[in-house]
């Protein structure tokens, strides 16, 4: 099981960090974002296998499909709000942030059940 949470988490990890470089350092016009792609599309694909196999190595042990999804968007809204902070340099309400996370880990206690 170690394994397959490190599959999801590192899948989770890079596909957030790959957004939030985009956002930094690619501008808003279709044909920049469109070589960014392009050039990060064999990290895509390697985040993509990760996932899919943390999500068929957890399916197999846990049978809750919605719940392992949860889960593995819990992580990367997570990354995502650790990149956006220190990459990024965006300010954020802490109040709005534990209220969100509280609301997304009150969903997958939910799905769990």
């Amino acid at each position: 099981m170690p394994q397959t949470l490190f599959f999801i988490v590192s899948g989770s990890a890079l596909l957030s960090l790959l957004v939030a470089l985009q956002v930094k350092y690619v501008p808003p016009e279709v044909g920049a974002v469109a070589r960014y792609n392009l050039l990060v599309l064999p990290l895509i694909y390697l985040a993509n296998v990760s996932l899919g196999a943390g999500f068929t190595r957890a399916h197999g042990a846990v049978k809750n499909l919605p719940l392992l999804a949860a889960g593995q968007s819990f992580a990367y809204y997570l990354f995502l709000l650790l990149f956006a902070v220190f990459l990024l340099g965006d300010r954020v309400s802490l109040p709005r942030v534990l209220a969100g996370f509280s609301l997304m880990a009150a969903g997958i206690y939910l799905l769990r059940s």
